[in-house]
């Protein structure tokens, strides 16, 4: 299985077994397949038995949310988005309510740079078939992209009494931009009620939570979760990020579920605005101690691009971001500057271009 795919969590790059723990600690790993992305998860603790049981419950909790919240499938989501997408009412479970009401509210946070209500667009610019993605495959007509997206609605739209959701217009929610953030936010609980203390759960390589820390040994101090940062085009580790205790992160990119026809790169985030992918940004990173909002974040953040940084930076209350733009320059907050400082020797990395990688 393919460990990771922006970012590499670290003990020694996952160097697992009973050499990254104290040895009264055991070092238990869960590898499996959830939202068509590889998860891995690791738990430090001294019951191994109790260590399985809270990776038991992420597994089935990330089986039964990767079905019910998958725009595309046949769970609950996809039969909402039936529902909607033909002006029709539909009744929302009392787990899906909440994440579509906190959308909902993300959508408005952002100035309306994260939309879930661009789900028809992802499906007709076809990535909504997971990986299986012609890199080499045609955009669709322009004048088709401009009559869909005129014609669609946005979550904001969305008119709910109790559980009950209604669309003046039609409308297809993708959850995709939020839901792993969310599912996190769920692991981070379920850990707790088995007193799990230290873990890192990770998705696809691309939204993580750590949990405490590495604790100490006779040999060196408590270690933070270590990761490292891959640059967007060469795909090689430019810098060393450290998680603090409790901390999600997520990374969103111009470079998974891509196709590039000519000198232009289209990818799986849809800008609201003009129903195409974003533009100016390659990757975003957030950290923040609440797991949903970095994912909804890095989303942003992407679509918004290197001119609505600062602005977005500040709606949404972020104190680490990272954006990496089309032509490899970095943008960053400054406490995220300084936490890079930190944990690459005392310098800011950079990124070195040569202008070919569109």
């Amino acid at each position: 299985m393919r460990m990771t795919r922006l970012l590499l969590a670290l003990c020694g790059l996952f160097a697992a077994g009973a050499q990254c723990a104290d040895s009264a600690l055991t070092d238990t790993v869960r590898e499996f397949t959830a939202f068509a992305s590889p998860v891995r998860i690791e738990i430090l603790a001294e019951d191994p038995a109790r260590a399985n049981l809270a990776a038991d419950s992420i597994e089935r909790y990330f089986g039964e949310i990767g079905r019910d919240w998958y725009a595309f499938g046949d769970g609950e989501l996809a039969r909402v988005n039936e529902a909607l997408s033909q002006g029709r009412p539909a009744v929302l479970s009392d787990r899906l309510l909440p994440l579509i009401q906190r959308a909902i509210a993300w959508q408005q946070r952002s100035a309306g740079l994260f939309d879930p209500g661009v789900c028809a667009l992802v499906k007709l610019w076809r990535f909504d078939r997971g990986e299986n993605i012609d890199p080499a495959g045609a955009p669709p007509d322009a004048a088709a992209v401009d009559r869909l997206h005129d014609s669609q609605g946005s979550v904001a739209d969305l008119q709910i009494v109790a559980n009950t959701v209604r669309s003046p217009r039609p409308l297809c929610i993708d959850l995709g931009g939020m839901a792993k953030g969310t599912a996190l936010e769920g692991a981070r609980q379920l850990l707790a009620r088995q007193g799990i203390r230290q873990a890192l759960v990770d998705i696809g390589g691309s939204s993580l939570l750590g949990i405490g820390a590495r604790p100490a040994t006779a040999q060196q101090a408590a270690r933070r979760w270590r990761i490292g940062l891959l640059d967007p085009r060469t795909r090689q580790v430019f810098a060393a990020l450290e998680l603090a205790a409790g901390e999600g992160l997520s990374t969103s990119g111009d470079y998974e579920r891509a196709r590039v026809s000519g000198d232009q790169r289209y990818h799986h985030i849809i800008d609201p605005r003009s129903g195409r992918p974003s533009t100016g940004a390659a990757s975003v990173t957030v950290i923040a101690a609440n797991a949903e909002l970095a994912d909804v974040a890095s989303t942003a953040l992407m679509v918004g691009g290197p001119g609505r940084f600062a602005e977005l930076v500040g709606r949404l209350g972020l104190e680490y971001a990272l954006l990496v733009s089309t032509s490899g320059e970095l943008q960053m907050t400054p406490a995220m500057r300084e936490r890079l400082k930190a944990s690459n020797g005392g310098r800011v990395p950079e990124l070195q271009r040569d202008g070919r990688s569109p």
